[in-house]
């Protein structure tokens, strides 16, 4: 049988005088050894390694070499492996700058001295931590470093930068403790964030004012030369007896903020009346500023129909969709309820017609040619063509140019279930009010503008005056940077609460923040001038 070849490499061994004590010492010694090369290479190490690491190391010093060496790969190797009673350890945030300056010190104090820099005290500042630092051989060898560099004003950098991406995030003062506590990198506290709060305010003011003068006059270069065409609405910073409502303007054209106004209870106590308040504010500063608003939205609230109305030549309209909104709460009521209510409030006839009725009346205002009275022939026509009678339909529908049509949903054959859906049409706002309605306007956008503002004011939460104002300009600045951005496909998922929609949904694109850094060089450029 062939001998086979051992796997095992060649290996040889020292004989050492010494009894238990000296084998005891030595093994010791060399387990340390050999924790420290682990660490030193990020690898293990055998015995021959660990020997001719020492022997090399004995050589150097003895012989001296001039007092420079070679490097290994080891002693340039940067990994570190934390151990288990590390992992509390304190954490900071640093500058590049701050990490360069330190190791140029400590450079300069290994051309002069042999000892090591020990760190011996670390204080929080902020999210800045001051280290007393010194040398394990002279004494006289101190330094004080600080993980951030200083700011024209004696503040540090690192804390300035972080209030920054605090307050133009949008986050709150609750969530930010909470963060930085779990974290353990430090905090802001209330006196400082207060300090950077004031001198934020007036640049984020500043980048506002630009954003709004920017939108408005991209909406008059959209428009005709006999007005723009806004759409308003009113937000509530509580969700009851409000302090504060935040009215919004937003163009027809570009879809971009043109004013936002803060109401406060010291403008009116009554918060009801807020939104008349800051559309009367709206009006004004853009009036001042030579534009007349050719057509103003807004979702049916009375007292600005009523000032809408008093202003001249402005064409007053509301929102179709709140209108049509009502008409399939009433249809509701009409087509279910007890069994012994049937056929008196309701009819078993009516209950296939709520959708239908609502998509009728959204086609109605689109192709009544802006004419109220058209509106409502459109609207009452409903009523034959569930009779099965289409002589009044539209031209193009099917019901008439279709000889083979027959009835989708259930006729309506008794007098009943007619006066029902008669009584709903005419009773509606969208009957009453025609003219309202003619022009087919939505606030979908002002809609979509409120639910932006709640990233940065939470309903939940009271903001003084000052703050409030600050987190609406940022809201603003934030939607016209990112409204209508490019979007890179479509998708029709299955949507339980609109089955029939085949609109579809955008993926958009990852939105920007290029106002975020605006402010920040406004307030540096403060700051250095």
């Amino acid at each position: 049988m062939a001998n086979r070849e051992s796997r095992r490499p060649p290996s040889f061994k020292i004989s050492v005088p010494g009894g238990d004590d000296t084998k005891n010492s030595i093994f010791s010694k060399l387990s340390d050894v050999r924790e420290i090369l682990v660490r030193k290479y990020n690898k293990p190490v055998n015995n021959a390694e660990i020997m001719e690491e020492l022997l090399k190391s004995y050589l150097e010093e003895q012989r001296g070499n001039g007092g420079t060496r070679e490097l290994g790969g080891g002693e340039m190797n940067t990994f570190l492996s934390c151990k288990k009673e590390e992992t509390n350890e304190q954490i900071f945030m640093t500058a590049k700058s701050s990490l360069q300056r330190l190791t140029e010190v400590a450079e300069n104090h290994a051309r002069v001295c042999d000892g090591k820099l020990e760190m011996k005290k670390i204080t929080m500042k902020g999210h800045v931590a001051a280290m007393n630092m010194k040398c394990s051989v002279t004494k006289n060898h101190n330094m004080l470093w600080s993980s951030s560099p200083y700011l024209p004003d004696n503040e540090y950098l690192v804390n300035r930068r972080v209030y920054h991406g605090f307050i133009c995030s949008g986050m709150l003062p609750v969530h930010y403790a909470r963060f930085t506590n779990g974290v353990g990198c430090g905090k802001l506290g209330i006196q400082k964030r207060s300090q950077y709060f004031k001198s934020m305010k007036p640049t984020v003011k500043a980048e506002y004012a630009e954003s709004i003068d920017l939108a408005l006059g991209g909406e008059v270069a959209f428009s005709h030369e006999d007005g723009i065409e806004i759409m308003t609405d009113a937000r509530h910073g509580w969700r009851k007896n409000a302090k504060d409502t935040s009215v919004v303007a937003i163009g027809e054209k570009t879809h971009n903020v043109l004013r936002c106004e803060h109401v406060t209870k010291r403008d009116d106590p009554i918060s009801q009346r807020h939104e008349r308040i800051g559309t009367e504010r709206i009006y004004q500063s853009i009036n001042a500023e030579g534009i007349f608003i050719k057509t103003h939205t807004h979702d049916r609230n009375l007292s600005i129909n009523k000032f809408v109305r008093n202003t001249g030549n402005t064409v007053n309209q509301n929102d179709t969709w709140h209108g049509v909104k009502s008409i399939k709460a009433a249809m509701k009521k009409i087509s279910s309820g007890p069994a012994y209510l049937k056929n008196k409030t309701w009819s078993e006839l009516l209950q296939d017609k709520v959708e239908p009725v609502a998509t009728h009346c959204h086609w109605a205002v689109r192709n009544c040619d802006r004419d109220p009275e058209k509106l409502r022939m459109l609207l009452i026509n409903v009523i034959e063509h569930y009779r099965d009678n289409h002589e009044k339909c539209h031209e193009s529908s099917r019901c008439r140019n279709d000889p083979n049509y027959e009835p989708q949903r259930l006729v309506l054959t008794d007098n009943v279930s007619q006066k029902l859906l008669r009584g709903v049409i005419i009773n509606s706002t969208l009957y009453k009010n025609a003219s309202d309605f003619v022009y087919g306007k939505d606030t979908y956008y002002v809609e979509s503008f409120n639910n932006t503002i709640n990233m940065f004011q939470d309903k939940r939460i009271s903001f003084t005056d000052d703050a409030y104002r600050m987190r609406s300009e940022l809201a603003v600045c934030h939607w016209n940077e990112n409204v209508d951005r490019k979007y890179t496909s479509v998708w029709n998922p299955v949507r339980p609460n609109a089955p029939r929609s085949t609109k579809g949904k955008k993926n958009y694109k990852a939105p920007t923040y290029n106002y975020r850094k605006s402010i920040w060089e406004r307030q540096i450029c403060d700051l250095f001038s």
